[in-house]
């Protein structure tokens, strides 16, 4: 089901920019790996759910770090995620990147995480067996034909799985490629599709999978997120 851009869907959080696919122009090496390894001086969290730890992780100017993140899904989209998320408080200095996605994880135990070439990606733990869920069914074959950001990019989607919930929210910034984008994939599960489109974008590049059971969408971002609520 294709869900078109929706400014409206913002009423429960608003998505603010922070500051790449395969190496091609972005310049990033086909060995390149996450920055598992990068300490971060600081990392306050207080009374958070789990969004809000990968958004403050991705607030941190770390070069070569993408996130995707794929929220356990309400009953309805317009449920407010917080009252129905684990709450915590983190207090870390000095951890590496590994240890805070360790420790976010822990705190809300419905989430694992794992790396898919230079992407991370966090996920419901419940879907790691479900090969109907979206985000593990396979592509053999994905073509991209000049499409210039990874919004338009999700149409390829639409039309291998007409009857899944392929939309897109754009939440403001530039999610544009520096040129429109020729590409073609093989053999990969649509969590990798989607984080190669994220990567393409730059050299720090964040996704959410988010929304309720019977309407989910994708947003992109440059960098990484932010998440509040809406007053």
């Amino acid at each position: 089901m294709k869900v078109p851009i929706a400014q409206s869907i913002l009423v429960l959080f608003s998505l603010s920019l922070f500051g790449r696919g395969l190496p091609h122009e972005q310049g990033v090496s086909a060995t390149a790996a996450p920055p598992l390894n990068y300490r971060v001086g600081h990392f306050d969290l207080k009374d958070a759910i789990l969004r809000d730890g990968i958004a403050e992780l991705g607030s941190n100017s770390i070069d070569g770090l993408h996130l995707g993140l794929e929220e356990v899904p309400r009953d309805k989209i317009e449920q407010d995620p917080r009252p129905l998320s684990a709450h915590f408080s983190l207090h870390l200095d000095g951890s590496t990147v590994k240890e805070i996605l360790d420790a976010l994880c822990g705190s809300d135990s419905r989430y694992t995480w794992s790396v898919d070439g230079v992407s991370i990606n966090i996920y419901p733990r419940s879907t790691i067996a479900d090969p109907g869920y979206l985000l593990n069914l396979r592509l053999e074959k994905v073509a991209l034909d000049r499409v210039p950001d990874p919004d338009q990019a999700l149409s390829a989607l639409s039309r291998r799985y007409p009857n899944e919930q392929i939309g897109y929210m754009q939440a403001g910034g530039d999610i544009s490629y520096v040129e429109p984008w020729t590409v073609s994939f093989e053999h990969l599960a649509v969590r990798q599709f989607v984080n190669r489109l994220a990567e393409h974008m730059g050299s720090q590049s964040s996704w959410i999978w988010q929304g309720g059971r019977d309407e989910r969408m994708f947003t992109f971002q440059k960098g990484g997120f932010q998440t509040r609520p809406t007053e």
